[in-house]
């Protein structure tokens, strides 16, 4: 089992428990952005993104702070002629990654003034683009069905925030993802259309987020588009409990359908393009539970991602505690062991080091993992 390094640990310290903000910290933070320190989104991303000095990448980390995701707090955001978090006598150099430039601009949709934040978000170097408002499905941990109602956007708007994504003088991003809410079942078709035009019209690389479709070819239809990653989330692994915290998507394919999905897409788009969210913690399921969905992913050459549980207000499963450092640690160095043992080649992603912010992941110095400035998408092609 593997140790965690001083750092690796402060990480783990991070997102369990959150962070406090000095009001001189934000102060210096707001003069040099002129900006908000997060957009606070979405539970898992709603922080401060930020980067400690670890070797050649560093560790990347989503820092919770403000009150309703801050259970505990042991560090302190100061400013001293730069940005530092501060314990006792204990403090790390950090390199904070701002709210990027366009959250201020705006674009009209129907003759209503919307912001650009609403079509997409940049977390460290990736923007997150929402073809969808709203959702399709509704599960439990996730406030997107409990807030906003359904709307789909045009390609053009988003292709237009992708192209300012790129540009930003604050927080330029190198790859999209496009994911937010999903498309109820007579949108496929328009989602499809998306996925196609912004993966050719996308001045940077393009990966997919989506549930699994009944269609086993769909993966080599995304890939021939030109889409780099492609990412099917498990999330649950306990059928019975996926069943109560994401009931639609449980009802409409299964665990069985998602791994065989995922098995398919493995061998469409090549091991280390596909990977699989699992969000874990004892308010989801057991910890057993969850290594038994890794281990299913890890088998069939998938990457997982750990996605530690985090309550969000503003939905059913709001007054749970959220994972644990303790959980953290040990869905980590177990889903190490299972990545070794499994000879697959995958390790707990994502690949792209920037985009570990909000999971446990750590770089290990392998080709596996990307730092930024550097191309996954030929990295990938060189491994095909």
């Amino acid at each position: 089992m593997s140790a965690l390094t001083e750092k690796q640990d402060l990480k783990l310290n991070v997102l369990a428990n959150g962070i406090t903000v000095d009001p001189l910290a934000e102060e210096a933070w707001r003069e040099e952005y002129d900006g908000p320190m997060s957009l606070n989104e979405y539970a898992s991303t709603s922080g401060i993104c930020m980067k400690v000095e670890d070797g050649a990448s560093g560790i990347w980390l989503n820092a919770p702070y403000t009150q309703e995701f801050t259970h505990s707090a042991l560090w302190r955001l100061q400013h001293d002629g730069g940005f530092v978090l501060q314990q006792a006598d204990t403090h790390f150099e950090v390199e904070v990654v701002p709210v990027p430039a366009y959250h201020a601009k705006t674009y009209t949709d129907g003759g209503v003034e919307r912001p650009y934040t609403n079509l997409g978000v940049t977390h460290t170097d990736r923007i997150r683009i929402s073809p969808i408002e709203g959702c399709g499905m509704v599960c439990h941990f996730c406030n997107i069905p409990y807030e906003l109602k359904y709307r789909k956007k045009t390609e053009e708007d988003l292709l237009r925030v992708v192209q300012a994504a790129e540009n930003d003088a604050q927080a330029p991003a190198r790859h999209v993802l496009i994911s937010g809410g999903t498309p109820r079942g007579k949108d496929e078709a328009w989602i499809d259309g998306v996925y196609e035009f912004i993966a050719d019209q996308s001045p940077i690389p393009v990966d997919v987020m989506m549930p699994a479709r009944h269609d086993m070819q769909y993966p080599s239809w995304l890939r021939d588009r030109g889409v780099n990653l492609l990412s099917v989330n498990l999330e649950i692994s306990d059928p019975g409990r996926a069943l109560e915290i994401t009931p639609s998507k449980a009802r409409k394919l299964g665990r069985e359908h998602y791994l065989n999905y995922i098995e398919r897409a493995v061998q469409d788009m090549g091991v280390g393009a596909v990977q699989s969210l699992m969000v874990f913690g004892g308010s989801v399921e057991p910890i057993d539970s969850t290594l038994e969905g890794i281990q299913d992913l890890v088998d069939r050459g998938c990457i997982p991602v750990l996605s530690p549980f985090r309550p969000d207000p503003r939905t059913p499963m709001e007054n749970l505690p959220p994972a644990s450092e303790e959980e953290m640690r040990e869905v980590y160095e177990r889903t190490l062991e299972i990545c070794d043992k499994s000879g697959s080649g995958v390790k707990p992603g994502p690949r792209c080091i920037p985009c570990h912010h909000n999971t446990v992941a750590f770089d290990d110095g392998s080709d596996f993992y990307v730092p930024l400035g550097k191309s996954l998408t030929e990295q990938l092609r060189n491994a095909a």
